[in-house]
């Protein structure tokens, strides 16, 4: 689903800010954009993220404001930088590339920057802050979700209406399709009858083919039965996008069931509308957690 959510804390002058923007996504996939300093609770955060958000695509933004004297000290690694760059200098040779070395392929290399102890030590001070706004922000994000929820179900009851609806004008049209059908089979029977090489087995399997292909009635109930269990899967506090996405998948099997066995031009249009009602379905569940 798609949403907002911000987190503020501020301890000792000190303020972590904490905005996470979500669009809908199958998935739950996490950006983050971080300050320098505490890149390197990336992992963490991530972690903490995705334990606490089951679906989206999350935009993750965290600002560190602070007193002057608390900023993050950093020194780089001579070493390391100049290994780097000896590296870019081989790597240019090898494959005879004019272009220079410059400043800006060096410092692209994040690992030739270092925090100094005490700094290290402020990181591991700021973790609290850092999760407890994440933590804000997943909370006024879910917020927002459940208001979209509420929108969403209110959608799917109509069209969970719309489905009932139709599947009743199914059934009607079945009993009036057996009379029409009882007529062909007694035309084909007669046909086989005066046959010279009739055939009483096949007649027979005529029969049980016809009869199996008149009766969807055990497809329409269970189809039924699945939009009642999807109204009451709704009601439910916990995770339902999976249990949901489940449901649509046997609805829309019971729904080609009774395509394959439609002999009827006016069943046929109602299987096209239902799919088309369960597809709009479909496309919204996968944005549910």
């Amino acid at each position: 689903m798609t949403g907002f959510g911000r987190g503020e804390v501020t301890t000792n002058g000190t303020t972590v800010t904490t905005e996470i923007r979500s669009v809908n996504n199958r998935f739950c996939e996490v950006s983050l954009k971080l300050p320098q300093q505490i890149q390197n609770l990336e992992n963490e955060v991530r972690e903490f993220i995705q334990r606490n958000v089951s679906r989206g695509k999350l935009h993750v933004m965290i600002r560190v404001d602070e007193p002057v004297e608390s900023t993050a000290r950093m020194h780089f690694d001579r070493e390391a930088a100049q290994q780097y760059l000896s590296m870019l200098e081989e790597l240019r040779y090898m494959m005879r590339i004019e272009e220079p070395i410059t400043l800006e392929h060096v410092i692209s290399n994040p690992n030739i920057f270092k925090l100094t102890d005490d700094q290290l030590e402020r990181v591991e001070r700021l973790r609290p802050l850092i999760l407890s706004s994440v933590d804000r922000a997943i909370a006024e994000l879910k917020k927002m979700r459940t208001q979209e929820g509420s929108h969403l179900m209110d959608d799917f009851q109509k069209r969970l209406d719309t489905i009932d609806e139709t599947v009743q004008t199914i059934a009607s049209h079945a009993k009036e399709r057996v009379p029409e059908a009882r007529l062909k089979l007694q035309e084909r029977i007669a046909t086989l009858l005066d046959s010279e090489s009739f055939d009483k087995e096949r007649l027979e399997l005529e029969i049980a083919i016809m009869a199996d292909k008149l009766d969807i009635t055990e497809e329409l109930v269970r189809l039924s039965s699945h939009t009642r269990f999807f109204r009451e899967a709704m009601q439910n506090d916990e995770s339902v996008g999976r249990k949901l996405n489940f449901l649509i998948q046997e609805m829309h099997r019971e729904i080609n069931t009774i395509g394959s066995k439609a002999s009827h031009a006016g069943i046929s249009h109602h299987v096209v509308q239902l799919k088309e009602t369960l597809e709009i379905i479909r496309e919204q569940v996968q944005n549910i957690e």
